[in-house]
């Protein structure tokens, strides 16, 4: 009786062997199966257009672009389109600097100084990204 006993623990101790090596093997082939199957689809998120708006001496202009497009390349834009004239320089490391918006230059009294929704930026317009609802202004100021 005692042999019988035995066969039964053995019997019982290799089924729960063989289930447990069947469930650890199915799990990893599941694993394995999925690097096998097609990738699922990307969504590729298109660039948003907004409306962005420039203001010189009070004329509001504006023109859709991309958000997060530069200051420069919405004036480009605008120029592109015929609302403003402007002419600028490179300066290596620090990027453009507007010179001359519509016939009217810097001098050594006063500068063209952009602000962004009211507060004078403090990047550069080859720089600064739009966002959404942006007002860009340009004032001719004295110089400090």
């Amino acid at each position: 009786m005692k042999k019988d006993n035995k066969k039964i623990i053995w019997l019982g101790f290799a089924v729960s062997l063989f289930f447990f090596l069947i469930f650890v093997f199915t799990k990893d082939v599941g694993q394995n199966t999925s690097s096998i199957s097609p990738p699922s689809p990307v969504l590729i998120q298109t660039e948003k257009t907004v409306q962005a708006f420039l203001e010189i001496d009070g004329k509001k202009l504006e023109t859709a672009v991309v958000e997060k497009e530069r200051v420069y390349d919405f004036m480009v834009k605008l120029r592109e389109e015929g609302k403003i004239n402007f002419k600028d320089k490179t300066y290596s490391g620090m990027g453009k600097l507007i010179k001359e918006i519509n016939g009217i230059k810097n001098s050594s009294e006063k500068n063209w100084i952009y602000y962004v929704n009211g507060k004078k930026a403090t990047i550069g317009v080859s720089n600064y990204q739009i966002k959404p609802g942006d007002v860009v202004s340009w004032k001719y100021e004295k110089n400090y």
